[in-house]
């Protein structure tokens, strides 16, 4: 005999694939002839970025682009000279099963780079990158809300979490001619560049999103003429951008989360021929989000006063957004030279290396660290090159609560600087966003039926059985041991909750 199953339909996401590929960079490099000889290697490093995100059945495809960026010393060492050599990458991820409708989150991280010149015109660069994924499915789930069933008993949850409403990711660009300021020497060449986004508001109406906030754009460019030198030039570029997402409206709970993906900047002249603008493009990658509240019941156990049942059933876990965190983070730093004074600092930047956190006690507990690059001058006008890695911590209230987990993602935005000693103090301003996601799990069942050649063997003369049980033992496990309900039991023994107070005897209704 099959039991008729009352099913609920709700969009949340499942967590299809969570994990990381990893990609080597292995390189002999010749310097073209316009670059001088190397005198001392100051600074090799590999910048990874995702232009491309795609999923073809349960195979996941991203591609993009790195960038093996080089600071020297020439024959003189009295100048920073650079080479940086561009190259394409693709990854592909097997999937545990099709994903049509997915959202895709992906990200790069450096995992080691060596670099050693073998002679003043060759360099060997060795390292690797991290290509890290997660993929969200996002088709509809079936939970079972009621089992109908004069002998059934049931245990059921009510649960309150977020309904995927509708989600979009879409690629948009920021383009701007940004002239170098009053003062500035025209420039030669973009030596580095690298922006950051800071958020505005976000206002949603009729399955759009308008999203505002500003990119902030450092350069570090050589200035042209017969002795060249580094200069640095930041930019602050306003947006506004309409980003698609069906099925959102004012009610529900957003999350927009957007990340540079690629930096195009040429430098143009002007009029009169000096070079005295930049040409840029950013080109940016948003992930939208919307969530609308529901509450449903789901049956978690359940077992026949008649007959053995079989369940046809498996466990499955269930994303929804819980909550939206932001908070920005001054950390300050001092970083001590040992063998070199700085008498000057040319450049000051910050690259990411982890961030983790915990939600624990209405707290969630992030932890990470940043590693601080400075390019600066000795005493005797010698540059040189150092970096330390600097660990941060922060908590931030979270008024959530359930089965939660965060998925936090910090930025470092502008720093400053003084000279301190021979070495200088920072302060970096930290972004943090961190996603406070509510996992609920449950029994997924497919089917019901109860085995009639096994009925539930009774004695017809017993109406109560005596049970001795121990103080918070769960009604419902008694119930289920000797085939009655929990109701029952609880109504016998004048009891409100759902456990036994004391220990002691129960009346058991059989």
């Amino acid at each position: 005999m099959d039991y008729a199953l009352e099913r609920e339909r709700i969009a949340a996401g499942e967590v299809i694939f969570d994990g990381c590929q990893e990609q080597p960079v292995d390189m002999d490099v010749t310097l073209p002839d316009y670059c001088p000889d190397i005198q001392r290697i100051l600074k090799c490093q590999i910048y990874p970025r995702i232009t491309s995100r795609s999923i073809t059945g349960d195979r996941l495809m991203l591609d993009g682009n790195y960038t093996v960026k080089i600071f020297y010393l020439d024959p003189d060492a009295k100048c920073v000279r650079y080479y940086e050599s561009n190259d394409p990458f693709s990854a592909e991820i097997s999937l545990k099963q099709q994903a049509d409708n997915a959202m895709i989150f992906a990200s790069a991280r450096v995992e080691y780079v060596n670099c050693r010149a073998s002679s003043p015109r060759r360099l060997s660069v060795h390292g690797s990158f991290s290509i890290c994924a997660k993929v969200v499915g996002t088709g509809q789930n079936e939970i079972v809300g009621n089992i109908s069933g004069d002998d059934i008993e049931q245990l059921k949850t009510s649960v309150s979490m977020n309904q995927l409403a509708g989600f979009s990711q879409q690629q948009f660009s920021v383009d701007e001619v940004l002239e170098l300021g009053q003062g500035k020497p025209p420039a030669d060449s973009i030596v580095r560049s690298d922006a950051y986004i800071v958020p505005g508001s976000c206002k949603i109406a009729a399955g759009k999103l308008m999203a505002q906030g500003q990119v902030n754009v450092r350069f570090l460019y050589m200035a042209a003429g017969e002795n060249p030198a580094l200069e640095t030039m930041e930019y602050t570029i306003p947006f506004s951008q309409m980003l698609d997402c069906s099925g959102a409206d004012e009610e529900c709970l957003c999350s927009v989360k957007m990340e540079v993906s690629n930096i195009d900047a040429q430098v143009k002249s002007d009029y009169s021929g000096d070079k005295s603008y930049f040409d840029t493009q950013v080109k940016i990658h948003a992930s939208v989000q919307a969530y609308r509240k529901t509450d449903i019941t789901i049956v978690n156990d359940a077992f026949s006063r008649k007959y053995d049942i079989n369940i046809d059933e498996r466990q499955k876990t269930v994303e929804s957004l819980a909550e939206v965190l932001e908070d920005t983070l001054m950390h300050k730093a001092q970083i001590g030279m040992e063998d070199n004074q700085v008498s000057k600092v040319i450049d000051v930047w910050s690259e990411m290396a982890n961030a983790s956190a915990e939600v624990k006690d209405g707290k969630v507990a992030l932890k990470g660290k940043y590693s601080l690059c400075v390019l600066a001058q000795n005493e005797q006008g010698t540059p040189f090159y150092f970096e330390r890695l600097i660990d941060f911590t922060h908590e931030l209230p979270c008024a959530s609560a359930g089965d939660l987990k965060c998925e936090p993602s910090v930025t470092a935005g502008a720093i400053s600087y003084h000279i301190s000693g021979k070495g200088i103090e920072t302060k970096t301003e930290l972004r943090i966003r961190a996603e406070v996601m509510q996992r609920v799990t449950y029994k997924a069942i497919a089917s019901v039926t109860a085995d009639e050649t096994k009925p539930v063997a009774r004695d017809p003369s017993v109406s109560l059985c005596l049970y001795f049980a121990d103080a918070g033992e769960s009604l419902w496990n008694i119930a289920r041991e000797y085939r009655t309900s929990a109701a029952s039991i609880r109504e016998e023994n004048c009891i409100e909750g759902d456990s036994a107070e004391n220990r002691g005897m129960l009346l058991i209704p059989m």
